[in-house]
């Protein structure tokens, strides 16, 4: 396996969308064409960076109010590692750590580790988890944790995870050129900037069950770049998120078998989005060079999908959410060498 190199940082290379000379007189259809092109094109570059994240959670079962973590996110490797660092804005004790190239490689090498234990036979979720625990520990990490991997040893009757909810569920915006109808609305100043305000809806296909017929869609697209700047998609029905990563079940009642074919059954269970559910995205301009995200809203319902332990009836539950994402502070520490393509106009 490489190793991970954090020296010798070279300079990225990013050719510019080159916008048609006549580019006041594109067609809506041809200029969300191009700001999906540059999208997509934009999409991977968060993982150069790292990066403050604070999630705040305005969920109703907080009696004292909305509560927010602070995280440093980065990613090596294609997995996303956070580290706590504040709660409710309060920084937590002893957690400030400089983010040299001994800290890097030592995360690198924590990684390296833990795919290691990723791929060895006969892990189970709960061997697995205590496994990157240590690991991390050992290395003097324990305030990481891979993104995604549940490692709460909380008691309970039944417990189901997943690797994605609402809080990472993004739009559609990649295929609005291709399966959404587009209509242009009033051009607005957004942060300074002119942008294109375009309404998005699907276009409804027999047969067809997918995140892009299920959002009706606005984008601000900014005038100068055709980068998409700001999307609000509203979900029209539910709509499916993600399955069950992990399920565990216990029990002083039913026998062994019972428990097992319970768990068995927890383990179906499917998330999904809630209709009306609401998902604003924002991007900001970072060091006047590269797009990246600023903002994440998401008002709405989790939907459970499961069956009930002691029939075969599928049953259902749903959860009211309300999560607001911001992203602050990127820096630099990884860079690729791209090359993108402009997309010519339609004639």
């Amino acid at each position: 396996m490489a190793a991970f190199v954090v020296a010798g940082f070279a300079t990225v290379h990013m050719a510019a969308q080159a916008l048609p000379k006549d580019a006041a007189n594109l067609t809506t259809q041809e200029i969300v064409k191009q700001a999906v092109a540059n999208f997509n094109a934009r999409e991977s570059l968060p993982k150069n960076y790292t990066y403050l994240e604070k999630l705040t959670n305005h969920s109703s079962r907080f009696k004292t109010g909305p509560e927010s973590d602070t995280y440093e996110v980065m990613e090596l490797r294609g997995k996303a590692f956070r580290r706590r660092i504040a709660h409710n804005d309060v920084p937590l004790a002893g957690k400030s750590v400089e983010m040299d190239e001994a800290y890097l490689a030592k995360l690198d090498e924590a990684n390296r580790k833990i795919l290691e234990e990723e791929i060895k036979p006969g892990h189970t979720k709960e061997s697995l988890a205590e496994a990157v625990r240590k690991i991390l520990d050992d290395a003097g990490l324990e305030d990481w944790k891979p993104q995604g991997l549940a490692l709460n040893q909380a008691e309970s009757l039944g417990v189901v995870t997943f690797k994605e909810t609402l809080q990472q569920f993004k739009l559609p915006l990649g295929v609005l050129d291709q399966k959404f109808k587009l209509k242009a609305q009033k051009d607005v100043l957004l942060n300074g900037r002119k942008t294109y305000v375009v309404e998005a809806d699907p276009v409804r296909a027999k047969h067809e069950d997918e995140t892009a017929r299920n959002f009706k869609i606005r984008i601000w697209i900014d005038q100068e770049e055709l980068q998409i700047v700001k999307a609000e998609g509203k979900a029209l029905r539910d709509g499916p998120i993600a399955h069950a990563d992990y399920a565990a079940f216990s029990s002083k009642d039913l026998s062994e078998k019972e428990v097992r074919k319970t768990q068995e059954r927890l383990a179906k269970t499917e998330l999904l989005y809630g209709a009306d559910t609401i998902i604003t995205q924002e991007w900001a301009k970072v060091n006047n060079e590269i797009w990246l995200p600023q903002r994440r809203y998401v008002k709405g319902w989790h939907v459970f999908l499961f069956d009930h332990p002691y029939t075969a009836t599928a049953h259902s539950s749903t959860d009211p959410v309300e999560y607001e994402t911001l992203d602050t502070n990127y820096k630099k520490f990884r860079v690729e060498h791209r090359i993108l393509p402009a997309i010519a106009s339609e004639q």
